[in-house]
């Protein structure tokens, strides 16, 4: 193992192709990539660090692909892409991707997710996944795969058959889970003001929530639980503020109670 230390764009790029397995990475601060367009595929595991705490310092402006298996680090840097088509970030295949002190945006021109998984792990510490805080587009989307958060903040995450734990996180717009997804979370914070156009925590297809410490920004937020069973206690929010509406395929129970249905 062994230590690179890259200042330009062409020292970046030559880094990423000759590094051995589990080499680091260290960026001097400033923009990487800022000219052109770049999409990365990293094939081997290795550690990406920015030379200072500040994440804003180091900027890379690329889209980075995770293949079969490799376990990458990134820390202290601030990531985004340009390109209307693709994801900032993608896993398959049993990847691993831990993020400290990270940011990951795109453009919000786009449509796509800022970060795609399938079938891998992503673990967040410190980190921010943005996207248009305004519009109904996933920061982070999960397809049969497991997120780990640690006072991060995530905008929109969608879960498809995966299965997350957050602590100590702050989710904007909504959270989505679908088809056989958990989420255990213990200090969860939710802004949905901006969302005026669908429910503010969605749950279906045999889905389960289980938490402790939920909170929410916005008056009258609406939980949908369909098909799914959702538990928690000491909703910072108060039951009286938070509409519950599900169906009568789900079990709902907060603080010992089974909530007021508003689908009746």
């Amino acid at each position: 193992m062994k230590t690179i230390n890259v200042q330009s764009d062409r020292e970046f790029f030559n880094a990423i192709n000759t590094a051995d397995n589990c080499d680091t990475i260290v960026l001097k601060s400033g923009e990487y990539f800022s000219s052109e367009t770049m999409f990365l595929s990293i094939k081997k595991s290795l550690t990406i660090k920015g030379q200072y705490a500040n994440a804003k310092a180091t900027k890379i402006n690329c889209g980075l692909f995770f293949g079969e298996n490799t376990t990458v680090i990134l820390e202290n840097l601030l990531l985004t892409y340009d390109n209307e088509k693709g994801n900032t970030l993608a896993l398959y295949d049993g990847a691993k991707l831990y993020c400290n002190n990270v940011i990951v945006n795109r453009t919000n021109e786009s449509s796509w997710d800022t970060i795609y998984s399938s079938n891998s792990f992503i673990s967040l510490k410190n980190s921010d996944i943005q996207a248009d805080r305004q519009r109904n587009i996933s920061s982070l989307s999960l397809e049969n795969s497991q997120l780990m958060s640690v006072k991060s903040n995530i905008h929109l995450p969608l879960l498809v058959n995966s299965t997350a734990y957050l602590k100590d996180s702050f989710i904007s717009y909504s959270i989505v889970l679908k088809k056989n997804s958990n989420l255990s979370f213990i200090n969860l914070a939710i802004d949905s003001t901006q969302n005026n156009e669908s429910s503010d925590f969605y749950v279906e297809g045999e889905s389960t929530v289980n938490g402790d410490n939920l909170d929410f920004s916005k008056n009258e937020p609406f939980i949908d639980v369909l098909n799914s069973n959702f538990e928690g206690n000491d909703f910072f929010a108060g039951l009286d503020k938070v509409r519950w509406r599900y169906d009568t395929n789900s079990n709902v129970i907060i603080d010992g109670t089974e909530p007021f249905n508003n689908n009746l």
